[in-house]
Order: structure tokens, then sequence, then C-alpha cells
């Protein structure tokens, strides 16, 4: 298999696989109202998938620095589909939802990660950065299709079996991933140093780029969790411009499309200016675009979608230069350390985003008693100010020396 066909696969399974990660975020306004959540609530049900997620990684991922990463990878893919699965048939309410999400998140930890080391101990040398950058942006071919099936199908026959058909194709990922990807062995040398972590936090250029991933999660799914009760917000304003448009969830499905080429340009514009330079610009921006995206529901709705869309761009722009600057820092020796570091703190605090976001907007509508402009604007500058540390992150790992990543 060519290296390009490698790349094509192993990020298709990717999209495959975690399909279901955007379900109960394209259908949070359907919960909302149909188990009687408040915002707090709904901000838990959409984060606890990276709850779930940020305890199992760190020994899914370094585990792949002794053993073959496609392995791991087959049983995240099973794990997700058949907690998918058991969502739509055994969730009705707010903790049984809890907990299933939690699992299915958990089993999500061995597949994202899995998968890119998979793919990275099948390539050599020059090919690893953009094909690192490619399978990152995947991830939200992933997301913008997971928005949209899963609004799509829950239209016409309800979300129960809209989850069921998300579970169905993370379970085919696997049995693909398990025929089609030859079998390969770890590097030697990599085989010793399980959950050897006190060599990634000395080193400071890589944690540079994973507290700034950090910062990125934050944003991101706070993004994602709650962009869509955003949009029927906003079109609630305007009724006559809303019964033309798509529903919300379609509308979130499309802006999120965006960052595929968002995250590629992102990483070529790293490649020509520099990672750190370029990174401390589009998160500045993205900080500065997060900390007034409330407040643009005041405009026209056409101009929200607008800037929605620009700033999505922001948001994903950071994402692959961000992972591609973790691997090309690691020790070849601790890759699998760092990679779930990585993963174990962007993942974390992606469970705090959408949280986060909630119990502002519960605040800010009991001080103002009612749904607002002001409590949305309020609550969604959350997102800014948390991607705002990812700028402050890589100007303390470059003051530690020249980074070797850069």
């Amino acid at each position: 298999m060519s290296s390009r066909q490698l790349i094509f696969l192993l990020s298709a399974l990717e999209v495959l696989a975690i399909l279901p990660i955007a379900s109960v975020p394209a259908l949070l306004p359907d919960f909302i109202a149909d188990w009687n959540l408040t915002n707090t609530e709904a901000g838990w049900l959409a984060g606890v998938y990276y709850f779930g997620y940020m305890l199992l990684v760190a020994p899914a991922v370094t585990i792949t620095d002794r053993y073959d990463a496609r392995i791991i990878f087959v049983i995240g893919c099973a794990v997700t589909g058949l907690l998918t699965l058991a969502f739509a048939i055994f969730a009705d309410g707010f903790w049984s939802g809890f907990v299933l999400r939690a699992v299915a998140g958990a089993g999500q930890a061995a597949v994202y990660m899995p998968g890119l080391r998979a793919l990275t101990d099948r390539l050599r040398g020059g090919e690893q950065s953009r094909a690192v950058t490619f399978y990152t942006a995947s991830y939200s071919i992933a997301i913008a299709l997971s928005f949209s099936v899963t609004g799509l199908i829950s239209e016409y026959y309800g979300w129960r079996v809209s989850f069921g058909m998300l579970g169905i194709f993370s379970l085919l990922s696997a049995v693909l991933a398990w025929f089609m990807l030859a079998p390969q062995q770890p590097p030697a040398q990599a085989k010793k140093g399980l959950f050897a972590l006190k060599p990634v936090l000395r080193n400071r250029s890589a944690m540079g780029y994973i507290i700034g991933y950090a910062a990125h999660g934050f944003e991101l799914t706070a993004m994602r969790s709650w962009l869509t009760a955003f949009l029927v917000f906003v079109l609630a304003r305007d009724a006559a411009v809303a019964a033309q448009l798509p529903s919300p969830t379609v509308l979130a499905a499309v802006i999120t499309l965006i960052g595929l080429p968002a995250s590629l340009m992102g990483n070529e514009l790293a490649l020509k200016i520099g990672r750190r330079r370029a990174l401390m610009l589009i998160m500045t921006l993205s900080g500065l675009f997060g900390l007034a995206i409330g407040f643009t529901a005041v405009m026209p709705v056409w101009a929200v979608l607008l800037y929605c869309a620009v700033y999505f761009v922001f948001v994903c722009g950071d994402s692959g230069a961000l992972t591609s600057g973790m691997m090309a820092a690691a020790e070849p020796e601790h890759r699998g350390a760092t990679m779930a570091l990585h993963s174990a703190l962007g993942f974390g605090t992606s469970v705090l985003g959408p949280i986060f976001v909630g119990l502002a907007l519960d605040a800010s509508q009991r001080g103002l008693g009612e749904e607002s402009v002001l409590g949305w604007g309020i609550g969604l500058s959350v997102m800014g100010l948390g991607v705002l540390l990812g700028p402050l992150a890589l100007i303390w790992a470059g003051r530690g020396g020249e980074a070797k990543a850069d």
C-alpha cells in the first residue's frame, strides 16, 4: 500500500469510527427539552464523552509504545460502536445518558491517537508532517458528518435510530481496520519506559504544544457543543429568515466542515513562517473572536452565520500544527507517552469547555431573568478566554531555548 493510500485509509477509518462524537451536541436542544435539563446538565452531557476519553487515553496511547497501534485502534472502534448502540437502546434521561456517553468516550480514547500512531509508524521522514495534518483535519469531516447525519436521520426516524446507525458505522470501522491494515510491531527501542511521563514533562518544547492543545480543546469542544443551541436562539429571533434556511443542526454541520481546510491551511502557514509564530497568531485571533461571538446574536442571521464560519476557521486553524509540532518535538523513545499526555490534557480540558459555558449561561440567565443576547454573550465568551492560554504556553516554551519542532 502506498503512502497516500495509507493516509487516505486511516483518515477514512477515523471518520467512520468517530461519527458518534457530535451526536449529543447535534441534538442538545432536543435533549434539554425532552429530559428537562438545565444548561449545566446539558454541558455535562455534552462534555462527559471527553471525560471518559481523558480517563483512558493515557494508557491507550502509551501502550502503543509496546504493542501495534492497529490492535488498540480496532478495540476502540468496537467499544465506541457498541456503547453508541447501547445509548440508542437504553438512554432515557440525564444519568443513563451520562454513564453511556462516558463509557463511549473511553472507547474513543483508543481511536483517535492510536490511529494517528498506526499511521505515523507506517510512514517515514518528511511524509509524517502533512500526513499528521491531513489525519487531524479529517477529524473535522467526522464532526461535520456527525452533526449532519445525526440531525438528518433523527428528523425522519428519531434520535434512537440515528444513534444506532452511528454505532454501526463505528463497528464497521473496526472490521475494516482489522482486515485492511497490515500488522506491524513498534520499534524495539520503544518497548521500554511505558508510562514514562517524566521525560515528557522535561521536554519544554513538546510541553508548549501540549498545553496549547489543551487550550485549543477547551475552546473547540465548547464551540461544537453549544453551536447548535446558539443557532436555535439566533434563528428564533427572526422566524421569517429561519423558515428559509436549513435546520440549525445542518447549519452547524456546514460551519464545522470548514475545519478541514482551516487545519490544513494553518499547518501550511506554520511551515512557512514557523509553527510557534503561526500558532500564536491564530490562537490570539481565535480568542478575540470567541470573546464576542455570543453578542453577535443582535446582528442579522446571515451576519451571525458568517461570523461563526470565520470564527471556526481560527478555532480549527491551530489543530494540525499543534499536533504535528508535538510529534516533531517528541523524543522517539517516548513518543507514545508524549502523545498520551497531549491527548489526555487536550481532551481533559474538552470536558470543561461545554460545562463552563453551561455554568456561565445558567448564571447569566438567573441574573437577567431570561434567555438573552447578553446572556449568550457572557456564556460564550468563556471560550475565548480559555484559548488565550495557548499563546502564553508557546511563549513560555520558546523562552526555554529554540524549540526543535520549529
